[in-house]
């Protein structure tokens, strides 16, 4: 018996072994023809895009991707061919898809392919920010660059998620660390310059100051209003502009969200009694609202007494259910995670409280 048992074993290495060199040897040379000069994951030096012979590399890297399906690096190199060879629907797939699989170089340059408007990119640029976060938090540096710049620039003030004035600070902190040359420490010099300035403009605003944007309801905390968080609802513009639409009317006065999103930023949660302010597509704030009851429940709890304080046409529970099942498994996505139907939701009822003059 022992002599069968490691007559298999030796079958079973002998038959794998090759297999695996030809595994390695596959990613090898998709390395040795795609990779990018600049990535600081890469194995080898690198090559530039005058220099690719396209149609080698997309063959190697695409046996690659199918030799070691979880090797990110791999779809990286390949959606950057086939970026190259004008493949542009397919390059942003793969290059999503190697983003998503944490790959922090991809993360950086898909966020790009949103903020550039390239051709098949989403346009939605609340996605560059939440992959150029996540490109900056594993060590790209010109990720934290592009993601502190456009901050400050106003880019991201619709998206869930904004960075502080002190998050900004410590990214800087890292940024001119790892700076390698006198051009990025002269960048970073100037981004902590406009960085300093806007801490200034802020500490030079008083509380309350921004109720002249706003005509309140009585009894808003109106010094409340500086700082609060942004919001953004919907995932294109159209969509954003219907969900204001419907929530000025008083039409749809509850939203459904995973807490999930706000694991590692607690900021971000939704509080009884807190406020936040109603943001379009470009940023402009519309309302503020008060968030009047929070409470989170497994998804198949939800019931038709929640679903009432939606839009029209999502109070039949079966259908917000439907809506809800695909909407969290597209936002669940970058988080790896998926719906379920025992998943938590929270739900969150509000009012408005204040309205854009």
């Amino acid at each position: 018996m022992k002599n069968l048992l490691g007559s298999l074993a030796l079958l079973l290495t002998c038959w794998t072994a090759p297999q695996i060199a030809t595994a390695r040897s596959t990613v090898a040379e998709c390395d040795a023809r795609a990779a990018h000069p600049d990535d600081p994951d890469r194995i080898g030096a690198g090559v530039e895009r005058q220099d690719i012979d396209l149609p080698a590399a997309i063959a190697a890297c695409e046996r690659a991707a199918i030799a070691e399906p979880t090797n990110f690096r791999v779809r990286y190199q390949l959606a950057r061919a086939l970026f190259y060879a004008g493949q542009n629907a397919r390059a942003v797939t793969v290059m999503r898809e190697a983003a998503d699989g944490g790959y922090a170089q991809a993360q950086f340059v898909f966020g790009t392919f949103i903020d550039r408007g390239r051709e098949a990119a989403p346009t939605d640029i609340c996605l560059t920010e939440d992959y150029w976060r996540k490109a900056a938090a594993g060590g790209r540096q010109a990720a934290r660059v592009a993601y502190i710049r456009h901050t400050l620039h106003g880019r991201f003030k619709a998206c869930p998620h904004t960075a502080t004035h002190d998050e900004l600070a410590a990214l800087l902190g890292t940024a001119a660390t790892a700076a390698t040359n006198y051009y990025e420490r002269l960048l970073v010099e100037d981004l902590t310059t406009e960085l300093a300035n806007a801490r200034r403009a802020a500490a030079a605003t008083p509380p309350g100051a921004r109720t002249a944007e706003f005509a309140c309801t009585k009894g808003t905390d109106v010094a409340a209003l500086n700082g609060i968080r942004t919001r953004r609802l919907g995932e294109t513009t159209e969509m954003t502009n219907q969900l204001i639409a419907l929530i000025m009317s008083g039409e749809k006065t509850i939203t459904a969200t995973s807490p999930w999103i706000y694991d590692g930023d607690p900021d971000r949660k939704p509080v009884a009694n807190g406020y936040s302010m109603l943001l379009d597509a470009d940023g402009k704030a519309h309302a503020v609202l008060r968030t009047v009851e929070v409470k989170t429940v497994p998804f198949n709890a939800v019931t038709a007494a929640d679903s009432r304080y939606e839009g029209p046409s999502v109070r039949p529970l079966a259908v917000w259910r439907k809506i809800h099942t695909a909407y969290f498994n597209k936002q669940l996505a970058p988080l790896g995670k998926s719906w379920s139907a025992d998943m938590p939701v929270t739900l969150e009822r509000f009012e408005v409280v204040c309205r854009s003059r």
